[in-house]
């Protein structure tokens, strides 16, 4: 790996959010309904690390759609995609697993846990040595349901608890 990074020239962080080496399909095809509705979920994070405004709001309920984070509770689309604003205005990478989903059969709502492990970086620090990031460990709550209009499972509420935090909480909070 070492060698890879050596050999490579530097990439810049324009560069970094700006590669669409591959497309990133909105829809896939032969996916299980728990699948589906993990989809939701990677598409929403994929969009945020991937600065894809059209896949992140794939994963999420616009029309009716709650962010928790802490004490903030942020009501509907406009002000839920604001905040995102902040986060696509970095340079993340966003872990999850222990991944669970209760769904009931023939259902069209489905609730979902996930730890995430979430990088945030300021796009000029991206490739510095020393690490000026802030790292955050949590656990997502959501709810989510089938949209009947495009048949693909979305997040209407989105609760996350931070577990543990470290480095520069400027990064997110200015």
């Amino acid at each position: 790996m070492i060698i890879a990074i050596i050999l490579c020239p530097k990439i810049t962080p324009l560069q970094y959010n700006s590669l669409d080496a591959m497309a990133n399909p909105v829809t896939l095809t032969a996916l299980s309904p728990r699948e589906a509705i993990l989809d939701a979920l990677h598409r929403s994070i994929l969009g945020v690390d991937t600065n894809d405004w059209d896949l992140l709001e794939s994963g999420c309920l616009k029309s009716d759609m709650t962010f928790i984070a802490g004490e903030a509770t942020i009501e509907g689309w406009t002000s839920v995609r604001e905040f995102f604003t902040k986060i696509f205005n970095l340079v993340t990478t966003h872990y999850t697993s222990n991944i669970r989903i209760e769904l009931q059969d023939g259902a069209d709502t489905a609730s979902m846990t996930a730890h995430a492990l979430a990088y945030h970086v300021r796009p000029a620090d991206a490739f510095k040595e020393e690490d000026t990031s802030y790292t955050v460990s949590c656990v997502y709550y959501m709810d989510l349901v089938k949209d009947s209009d495009d048949g693909l499972w979305k997040v209407k509420k989105w609760e996350i608890k931070n577990q543990w935090t470290t480095g520069d909480k400027a990064v997110i909070y200015g």
